[in-house]
């Protein structure tokens, strides 16, 4: 066979020409899979709580259920608060109703009636007496006590002291 011009180049398929060479390229091989070794487990040590942390914890709760529970108090407070205020008006309104029906049963005429059968008469003029207060303000000054602050302190402190021995006699 001859050799013809395309020969003389060595291709492999649809590989690109290999002018260089004179040799059959070889296939492409992947690299070797190197072993991949598996190291044991390093141990961590455990991330120790920190007690300062623990109460820290807890006094936030603790404030938090205080907070709550002043929350509900209030609301409860606030609750009968309207409650009783509710009942307020109602009474008033009760008594203005009583007050009024009471006010309209008195009978005057009647009260003089059962006066005069009691033996009981209007005053005469002569019966009547005027007063007169005429007479000069005066005013009063009281004696300042002219000890020092020791003095009363200490007559304070005795002063307790024998309330607390005459308490126990």
């Amino acid at each position: 066979m001859p050799k013809t011009y395309y020969n003389n180049y060595n291709y492999n398929g649809s590989a690109a020409y290999d002018v260089r060479s004179n040799a059959v390229p070889k296939p492409a091989q992947l690299p070797e899979e190197k072993p991949v070794h598996h190291s044991k487990p390093v141990p961590r040590a455990k991330p120790a709580i920190a007690p300062l942390a623990v109460l820290g914890i807890v006094v936030a709760a603790a404030l938090l259920l205080m907070v709550v529970y002043s929350y509900v108090q209030l609301y409860e407070a606030r609750d009968r608060a309207g409650e009783l205020s509710k009942q307020l008006a109602t009474a008033q309104t009760d008594t203005a109703k009583l007050r009024s029906t009471y006010e309209s049963r008195i009978d005057l005429a009647a009260i003089e009636a059962r006066a005069r059968e009691l033996g009981m008469t209007q005053p005469s003029l002569r019966q009547t007496v005027y007063l007169n207060i005429a007479g000069a303000d005066h005013a009063e000054v009281l004696q300042v006590d002219q000890r020092s602050y020791a003095e009363k302190a200490w007559d304070a402190v005795t002063g307790s002291f024998r309330g607390v021995l005459e308490y126990f006699r």
